[in-house]
């Protein structure tokens, strides 16, 4: 009983709404607290940021507006956001405010250091922000909502007495200790009521999709080209929804997602191709949402693992993993079918560089998305991969634990090296 309500705990903390791309969100989250801890007018920022989040952020369009660059996102943060809110820290931002930040940004006023010298890679923003009263500082790490530190002119306000290693590690979280079986058994004996909550994540990102695939939307039209040659076939149009709502998100869309593990991608290419299969399928709502409640846990899982900044692409390995549980659940797949589905899913997904946050990580988060509902269908059919070859180990579990090290450990050199190129590019 205690580890099925730990469980829904986790559903809850990490399944919320995002006004906007995690990253970017993030920076601003950290620059409206340092403003808010002393208050006053906006002078001067100054930030030092994880390599990642400084250098894959600049493309992704910020609502409501759509601007980009991690300037803008600082300057909007510390001028206009709201202190508390998380996620939702910029969501009532008008255009004209958003026009007076990038004035700001433009000023010269912003100084941004990328944290080259920690090898880790993860959340992590260090804001400083100077006002006609102070100077306030703000610390968000681990993830892009958890504020571990928060300063006003020498007076500490938060200090979770996090060393920088420390808010970088998340082995130490509660899903760690969970297996892809405790995901399944509670997939299926948590109570309705407990997971009536996860309606919202298809109402929202299905409101992102609706835009995405209309005339309105400003995104390039890959859902759109997508669904219009999909032939009626299921999993082309279960695809084709998770790309026109990552793109519209992608865009800048001024309208929340529902996240997943703080990536509103990972939220979006979990719970649409599921409900659009369910749709299709006639699958009943409860069927769905204890679908949809495995795939979460194994993509929150599978985010733990590799780090919820990594050098892979969280949405094409982690979501498409979920996807994968999910359908094998949406199915009446048993325990073993669904470990299947996430073996064969990983093989085709392993090692997608993470290349920064843009419209074209709808495509890739849609593609992931239709390798993990095929890696379902064969696992239906009783179709799996040899265990023990390759990157796979003998057991589901295994073969995420690879993956995370391998993501860690493995690639941060890689990862050094596409961070510079990137930051090249738009610093």
């Amino acid at each position: 009983m205690e580890q099925k309500h730990l469980l829904l705990r986790i559903l809850h903390d990490e399944i919320k709404p995002s006004f906007g791309c995690s990253g970017p969100i993030g920076v601003a989250i950290a620059a409206c607290e340092a403003a808010d801890a002393v208050g006053g007018k906006v002078q001067k920022i100054q930030a030092l940021i994880d390599k990642d989040m400084c250098a894959k952020n600049s493309d992704v369009g910020i609502p409501p507006s759509g601007v980009k660059g991690i300037r803008a996102a600082l300057a909007m943060g510390a001028l206009f956001g709201k202190a508390g809110t998380g996620l939702a820290v910029l969501d009532g931002v008008t255009g004209e405010e958003t026009a007076q930040a990038v004035a700001f940004a433009d000023s010269g006023a912003i100084e941004v250091t990328p944290d080259w010298g920690t090898e880790t890679i993860g959340v992590y923003a260090d804001v400083r922000v100077i006002t006609e009263f102070g100077e306030g500082r703000a610390i968000v790490a681990k993830s892009h909502s958890n504020l571990v530190y928060k300063e006003a002119s020498g007076r500490v306000l938060v200090n979770r007495d996090l060393s920088r290693e420390e808010a970088l590690d998340e082995s130490k979280d509660a899903i760690h200790g969970f297996s892809m079986k405790d995901f399944f058994e509670f997939s299926q004996e948590a109570s309705l009521e407990d997971l009536a909550f996860l309606k919202d994540a298809i109402r929202l990102n299905t409101q992102l999709c609706t835009h995405g695939l209309s005339a309105q939307s400003k995104s390039s039209g890959f859902g759109r080209s997508i669904l219009k040659r999909s032939g009626g076939v299921p999993i082309k149009k279960a695809k084709a929804m998770a790309c026109a709502a990552a793109e519209a998100r992608m865009e800048g869309c001024p309208m929340a997602a529902m996240s997943c593990a703080t990536s509103g991608n990972a939220g979006i290419a979990v719970s649409l191709p599921l409900a659009s299969l369910a749709e299709d399928y006639q699958i009943r709502e409860e069927t769905l949402l204890r679908a949809l409640a495995c795939g979460y846990l194994v993509t929150i899982s599978c985010k733990n693992r590799i780090g919820r900044h990594s050098a892979m692409c969280a949405c094409s390995v982690g979501a498409s993993l979920g996807v994968a549980a999910g359908t094998a659940v949406l199915f009446g797949g048993s325990s073993a079918q669904m470990e299947m589905a996430v073996n064969n899913t990983i093989v085709a997904v392993f090692g997608i560089l993470c290349d920064g946050a843009r419209e074209a990580c709808a495509l890739k988060l849609s593609n992931a998305a239709e390798c993990g509902m095929e890696g379902a269908f064969l696992a239906l059919d009783h179709v799996e991969i040899r265990t023990n070859e390759g990157v796979c180990g003998d057991s589901a579990d295994n073969s995420v634990e690879f993956m995370g090290s391998f993501a860690r450990e493995g690639m941060r050199q890689t990862d050094m090296e596409l961070c510079k190129f990137l930051f090249r590019k738009h610093f």
